[in-house]
């Protein structure tokens, strides 16, 4: 995702004189080629995050398209007044990028996970908030940065994340993904590149001979497309949402607000990342499995949730 991300911005770079890239003292070489090609529109500010965020407020007022980027609880936690108050309250069109979302930092520990960081974003207003599933994804929400009218927020794993969607060109930043199930077989809900665990589960599911769920990721948690989702929750089924986030201020919550206000009745668990430092640095697969977010955990998940809704 990372290099897709890059790769895209720096078609984007040459061709729009407005985008500048402001980072936090990493990764130089992953902007080097930004930099051979206009260096006065690249600024490193070190680790002073927030006045990146107050700096990127006023390129956006001059007429510029700033892109900020830095490690998820750096770009958001460390600066979340700057980002109210500089960006959101003056509307200005500024992308945050956080680049290690969820445990995608792993054993780099508690100060580089980034758990919190879409419950923060969505909860401020005004802000477009994204997670993309894989690298094509990211490469369309970079193509549409230009035609934003307000601050966004998009968050990155690391690399090395496989290709999910099926498209050959990249889809819009807002269209879902879903994959058909088995009739009435229930469906598995995700944001971002935790889509691969629900993938598998959905498959694991199917070789239990138990019946393949659904399974639906959304690109853009904020706004969320309220209206197509309902109907879609409604027929549903035993619905299970999966997160690679802290469960307050996450889908699952929204989720479970959206139906209970349209009336939907079905069967509903959410699975998120529990809101408790872990006890050992892991690596993200061995944290996402002790937090029954892999690809077993999901599938067990269901099957509770399935069994508990008196399906067999």
């Amino acid at each position: 995702m990372r290099d897709a991300f890059f790769d895209e911005l720096l078609a984007l770079f040459a061709a729009d004189p407005r985008l500048m890239f402001l980072t936090g003292d990493l990764g130089y070489k992953l902007y080097d080629p930004l930099a051979a090609a206009d260096p006065k529109r690249v600024v490193n500010f070190g680790i002073r995050e927030a006045a990146m965020i107050g700096y990127a407020a006023g390129l956006a007022e001059a007429g510029f398209l700033p892109v900020a980027y830095s490690i998820v609880p750096f770009i958001t936690l460390r600066c979340l007044e700057q980002i109210k108050l500089e960006l959101c309250y003056n509307r200005r069109r500024v992308v945050l990028v956080g680049v290690g979302g969820g445990y995608a930092y792993g054993r780099n520990g508690v100060t580089h996970h980034g758990i919190e960081d879409l419950g923060l974003m969505r909860a401020c207003g005004g802000m477009r908030v994204f997670a993309p599933c894989d690298p094509l994804e990211v490469r369309g929400i970079v193509r549409a940065l230009p035609d934003l009218d307000g601050p966004a927020y998009i968050r990155l794993g690391r690399n090395k994340e496989p290709l999910l969607r099926p498209e050959a060109e990249p889809p819009s930043p807002y269209a879902p993904f879903y994959r058909p199930g088995d009739p009435g077989a229930g469906l598995l809900v995700t944001a971002g590149f935790l889509l691969a665990e629900l993938l598998a589960a959905a498959d694991a599911l199917a070789a239990r001979g138990a019946g393949r769920p659904a399974v639906l990721h959304l690109p853009c948690l904020s706004p969320l497309p309220e209206d197509s989702l309902a109907p879609l929750l409604a027929a549903a089924g035993p619905v299970l949402v999966a997160e690679e986030h802290i469960r307050p201020g996450g889908l699952g919550e929204a989720l479970a607000r959206l139906m209970l206000e349209a009336g939907i009745a079905a069967p509903f668990r959410s699975l998120a990342i529990p809101a408790a430092f872990p006890e050992r640095c892991l690596d993200r697969g061995e944290l996402l499995a002790a937090a029954g977010l892999d690809a077993a955990g999901g599938a067990d998940a269901f099957a509770a949730l399935a069994a508990r809704s008196g399906r067999p």
